[in-house]
């Protein structure tokens, strides 16, 4: 396990160093990491090994980070309300309300028309 560490989390660039140094100082990783090496505990035959298991976990971590799951409960209301379905339903809310807003000054127009046309009839004489 360590040597999966060293050699695919934590390469020998200075980038992935100074990574591991800090996690061992403030996250308290195992101080024995940043010792270790691996290449005299190897054969020859054994330089190019592949971790192969590790690849999906890898990717998984890695589509995590640049597409992170929702933590707070704003955020999970605000993923959970950012679909296609709900911009649907949206839309539709909208039509309701502007076919509701239509009828009511159908009303309004016709409750007019009715007052005009009895004024019209019965004119107040002064």
């Amino acid at each position: 396990m360590l040597d999966s560490l060293q050699l695919i989390i934590f390469p020998s660039d200075s980038e992935s160093q100074s990574l591991l140094r800090s996690l061992v100082s403030k996250a308290s990783f195992d101080p024995d990491c940043l010792r270790f090496e691996s290449t005299q505990y190897r054969s020859q035959a054994e330089n190019g090994i592949e971790y192969l298991y590790l690849g999906a976990r890898l990717m998984n971590l890695y589509d995590e980070i640049e597409n992170p799951r929702p933590r707070g409960l704003i955020e999970k209301w605000i993923e959970r309300r950012s679909g296609a379905r709900y911009v649907m339903m949206a839309t539709l809310i909208g039509v309701m309300i502007a076919v509701v807003m239509g009828f009511l000054g159908l009303v309004v127009a016709i409750f007019q028309a009715w007052v005009t046309y009895q004024q019209w009839k019965y004119p107040i004489s002064k």
